[in-house]
């Protein structure tokens, strides 16, 4: 679930000099398949607004004798994501919430251990209302705290493998989930580029860098974001996960602002509500008759997003 990741990723562009980030996308209009019904229902496209930034409050540089450049860092993290959906035709009481905000805070320790471990400590608060409003955050409805301990092992200077913890209170009680963490960067010369991540979902990039200020990219990204909220007199989660794969080029502008530019397709974009409860989240919305789950989506669509960055190294 995205409430239980996003944490993990925030600091993980580790950079650790501060960052900002804002980028819309849109999605166009594609049929929707109810996997109950087994059938189009409906049909939507989207718009999805979000703004992140990263603050190191205090930070230690690494040892210049590590090989691994592991720094010191005790910092916050700050994000926001805005989604309206133009949804037609949906069935009554099938719905899908025209709104979603997911709004997210936490503090973040990060510290080398041994030689080739590091250790990452966070601990923040989210809220993931089905509406845009601030007045509709309510602790104890929409409101989930986090928080995760990860091991990071330094396999090479461009890869490390983690594992750990993450704990929250989606379900109304805390509880502990494994927590996973890959990045990756390389590739076979100057030009050409590998870019592997298991942070805010998932991330795949095979690049080539074109020129200092100009890099192109065929990346695939996964991704979502949820709402929760009581629907027929019970609590329910909606979420929805995204899979994108398009062609990004980036263009940089100096040493610290670069613009991200990425046209696509959109294959999956899951939508459905489940109740707020562990065992829902294992549940199949709906089964073939061999057995195999199936669940709902919108058709594959048009993708495009524009965004900046600003700060990093």
């Amino acid at each position: 679930m995205k409430e239980i990741i996003t944490f993990i990723a925030l600091l993980f562009v580790v950079s650790v000099s501060a960052q900002i980030s804002v980028k819309a996308e849109y999605i166009s209009n594609s049929k929707f398949y109810d996997a109950v019904a087994d059938t189009n229902t409906g049909d939507g496209s989207a718009m999805i607004y979000s703004v992140g930034a990263l603050v190191p409050l205090s930070m230690q540089a690494p040892k210049e004798d590590d090989p691994y450049q592991r720094p010191t860092v005790w910092g916050v993290s700050l994000n926001g994501t805005f989604v309206q959906m133009d949804n037609h035709n949906f069935p009554m009481g099938k719905e899908h919430p025209s709104q979603v905000m997911n709004l997210g805070v936490s503090a973040i320790h990060l510290r080398p251990l041994k030689e080739r471990w590091s250790m990452l400590m966070v601990l923040g608060a989210g809220s993931y209302t089905p509406e845009k409003r601030l007045s509709s955050i309510h602790i104890g409805e929409n409101v989930v705290a986090n928080g995760a301990l990860l091991f990071i092992w330094h396999w090479r200077a461009n890869l490390e493998i983690g594992g750990g913890g993450a704990l929250n209170n989606s379900f109304g009680y805390p509880m502990v989930f494994p927590a996973f963490y890959l990045k990756y960067k390389g590739g076979f010369s100057d030009k050409f580029t590998i870019d592997i991540s298991l942070l805010d979902g998932a991330k795949v990039a095979f690049g080539y860098n074109y020129h200092k200020n100009l890099s192109l990219k065929l990346a695939t990204n996964v991704s979502g974001y949820a709402a929760y909220l009581e629907r027929n007199g019970q609590k329910e989660i909606f979420t929805q996960q995204n899979i994108i794969t398009g062609l990004q080029p980036e263009f940089k502008i100096g040493k610290y602002i670069s613009i991200p530019i990425t046209a696509g397709a959109i294959f999956l974009r899951t939508g459905r509500y489940t109740k707020r409860t562990l065992a829902a989240m294992f549940e199949s919305e709906a089964k073939n008759e061999d057995g195999t789950a199936r669940s709902s989506q919108f058709n594959p669509a048009f993708y495009f997003s524009a965004g900046i960055n600003i700060g990093g190294n």
